[in-house]
């Protein structure tokens, strides 16, 4: 539930994971194998020969030029990622300008009081291990996820009914109901996520 592609981070993750691999491979390789190291030997002055302090000015610009964009571009790529990190989560469930007289002004109800109030009623349920849980925002909605792991040897159903309860009286205190994502795990697998309303 971020705002991240998942798609988009795993394939950066097998480039990034491809060239370490490539890198730490030649740097093994030119410690171990002769004729590597010969190779490194003879193509490496060519190579690099922008890079040193004997190259002429225009080839010198060059060799910078493409190190510096190659730098860029890994800045940039690297900036995306983390401002996408997390993206969906709030801090804010309601947000309402009170109009009711005599007091007018700005209602605001922050995700850790939901957060706390779940997590305190669901918590005190016997058939609950443990739990977590999330507020986020999804296609432009506020949305509830909770997490749960039960006891061993409890319905998911009855479970399920009484998380039900819960939030219907956080809807009622409220005065708004608030899409929920319930997640029942079972044991050390994850269980399927059920829809609370």
């Amino acid at each position: 539930m971020t705002a991240s592609n998942r798609t988009l981070g795993r394939v950066l993750l097998v480039l990034v994971g491809l060239v370490l691999l490539a890198g730490g491979l030649a740097v093994v390789a030119l410690g171990t194998v002769p004729g590597a190291a010969r190779t490194w030997h003879r193509i490496a002055p060519g190579a690099l020969a922008g890079f040193g302090s004997g190259a002429d000015r225009p080839t010198s610009v060059t060799a910078w030029s493409i190190a510096l964009g190659v730098a860029l571009l890994v800045a940039v790529l690297a900036l995306v990622v983390l401002a996408t990190r997390g993206g969906g989560r709030i801090a804010t469930v309601i947000e309402d300008e009170g109009t009711a007289a005599p007091v007018d002004g700005l209602v605001t109800i922050d995700s850790t009081a939901v957060q706390h109030a779940l997590s305190s009623a669901i918590g005190a349920l016997p058939e609950v291990h443990s739990l977590a849980v999330d507020v986020y925002r999804v296609r432009g909605a506020r949305a509830v996820r909770i997490r749960v792991r039960p006891r061993q040897g409890s319905a998911p159903r009855d479970l399920t009914t009484r998380i039900e309860d819960v939030v219907g009286d956080l809807d009622a205190v409220l005065g708004m109901r608030l899409p929920v994502l319930l997640h029942i795990a079972r044991g050390g697998a994850a269980g399927q996520p059920v829809r609370v309303h």
